[in-house]
């Protein structure tokens, strides 16, 4: 299992996972994650670390979304 080093690499391991958007956004934030895949909680938790402040959340968000956040 490879640790993931960015915010990209996170959300890529989960979507390989088969997790959607909303999937990875209603659990980055949680302090459990009811999954049994340890490379998913593994990652949700380095992606908590991405995710630390409300403006990484929204570079999150607008990844996920291919928003500009420009």
């Amino acid at each position: 299992m490879a640790e993931v080093s960015s915010m990209k690499q996170a959300v890529e391991v989960l979507r390989e996972k088969g997790l959607s958007n909303r999937d990875i956004l209603s659990n980055v934030d949680n302090s459990h994650f009811p999954f049994d895949d340890e490379e998913v909680v593994m990652t949700f938790i380095d992606l908590q670390i991405e995710c630390s402040s409300d403006q990484e959340f929204d570079k999150l968000v607008a990844y996920l979304y291919d928003f500009d956040l420009n």
